[in-house]
């Protein structure tokens, strides 16, 4: 005897949702993929690599992560300093993790920095940072922290990158999975009511650190890089400069 026709649709649907379920998890657990933990490991070593002097800033302060904030953001490799450029006396804070998607992805600053008592001013805007010969797309905003005795303002930039380019996907956690290998950076600052953007300490400093950091986390795509060509000027002077 055949099943009767309600009964087939309902059987129908709850298949396709379970294949549908299945495949969504596999993509954010990455269960389709390689393991990628030597990938991680090598940006947890491209991170104690680097330097000390960025340009004309220079580290003021190196942070050890504490082991249950690195447990908790699913980090194998962290980076937390603080520069200052002696010149301007300008100030900036980095704040770098590299792990599994999984957990990487997840933790942003309108989350992180509302749980530790700052409440975001503005909205999360996405800009684009320019270094080098490339540039990054970022997402940023502003975060205040008042007291009775004083008030602190902070300016942070923040991205992900999992094959060479700094991105700030609104979804990141769809974006990558579940176990890409994944790092983040935070660019920190204070800053000054109704400032500008483009007047921040923080994206003068990242646009000097981003050259470096970036070659240090993936140096085959350095390599792999063309040199720049000289402009005709240069050629010019080269011959001239010719015995």
């Amino acid at each position: 005897m055949k099943s009767p026709l309600p009964l087939t649709i309902p059987t129908t649907i709850g298949v396709v949702l379970i294949i549908l379920t299945t495949i969504v998890q596999g993509f954010l657990t990455d269960r389709w993929g390689p393991s990628s933990s030597e990938q991680i490991e090598a940006f947890a070593r491209a991170l104690e690599n680097v330097p000390l002097r960025i340009g004309d800033w220079e580290v003021q302060q190196i942070t050890e992560m504490d082991p249950r904030e690195r447990e908790a953001a699913g980090a194998v490799g962290d980076l937390s300093r603080t520069y200052r450029n002696p010149h301007t006396q300008e100030v900036v804070s980095v704040y770098m993790i590299c792990g599994p998607s999984r957990s990487v992805a997840v933790h942003t600053p309108e989350a992180c920095y509302v749980s530790s008592g700052f409440r975001m001013e503005d909205k999360i805007r996405p800009y684009e940072i320019k270094f080098g010969n490339t540039s990054g797309e970022f997402r940023t905003a502003t975060f205040l922290k008042e007291d009775p005795t004083s008030s602190q303002l902070l300016r942070v930039f923040w991205a992900w990158n999992a094959t060479g380019q700094w991105e700030a996907p609104e979804w990141p956690r769809m974006k990558y999975g579940g176990r890409t290998p994944l790092n983040k950076v935070y660019f920190i600052a204070r800053s000054a009511p109704s400032e500008p953007v483009e007047e921040n300490a923080a994206l003068a400093f990242a646009k000097e650190f981003l050259p470096v950091v970036t070659p240090l986390l993936f140096p085959d795509q350095a390599q792999a890089a063309p040199s720049e060509k000289p402009s005709p000027a240069a050629e010019g002077s080269q011959e001239a400069n010719k015995p």
